[in-house]
């Protein structure tokens, strides 16, 4: 875990990482319309892999590729709100690094690991729920509907209809679906990297590594 790696590899993870990205969201949300975002797996298994900038520039970017994925195979037009959701990104890369990197006692046992990442899962859930939530009402408040409907804009609706006041509404609604999505997400992110981490082991001698 504290081993440097060549930047030339932590490019093309970090690629892959954003690939996976795509990938989760047009699978699961676009194209199965399952209420989940499956758009971080590889921020956190980057994240794991490399680091904490890495990580930010992965999470970073992520939307702005989002915006230009919906722009050219919906023909949608220009929607720079999507843009602002980067933050989630930003603030889960950084809070998986805060509660991972460089804990030497990570993969003490499984247990230890299982917590961590029930730990990291939470936190990240309540985190991209606040924020997600708070430029959702911003969103509203300004264009009062949205070009983009994202997986949770049904609960949204579901809470106002409830007389739930908007900010409520935005936040709240966010959360039960964040915490499923965010311990899918973590847990394959981290499964992914430990594959990566035996293939890297199986390429190179053990003082190598």
């Amino acid at each position: 875990m504290n081993k440097t790696k060549p930047i030339s590899r932590i490019i093309f993870f970090s690629v892959i990482a954003q690939i996976i990205n795509l990938l989760g969201i047009f699978l699961i949300s676009d194209t199965l319309h399952i209420p989940l975002f499956m758009d971080t797996i590889g921020t956190v298994f980057i994240v794991f892999y490399a680091g904490l900038i890495p990580g930010l520039i992965v999470g970073l970017s992520y939307n702005m590729f989002r915006v230009f994925f919906i722009m050219f195979f919906y023909g949608n037009p220009f929607y720079p709100w999507e843009s602002l959701y980067s933050l989630c990104g930003a603030a889960i890369a950084f809070f998986t690094w805060f509660l991972y990197w460089k804990k030497r006692n990570f993969y003490l046992t499984r247990s230890i690991a299982f917590f961590y990442l029930i730990l990291i899962s939470l936190v990240t859930a309540f985190a991209s729920s606040v924020i997600g939530g708070t430029i959702e009402v911003l969103q509203r408040l300004f264009f009062n509907d949205q070009a983009y409907l994202n997986p949770v804009n049904n609960f949204v609706v579901s809470f106002l209809g409830q007389h739930f006041g908007l900010w409520i509404s935005c936040i709240f609604s966010r959360i039960p679906i964040s915490l499923l999505d965010r311990l899918i997400s973590t847990f394959l992110g981290a499964a992914i990297y430990q594959l990566v981490k035996l293939w890297e082991q199986s390429q190179a001698p053990q003082n190598q590594i």
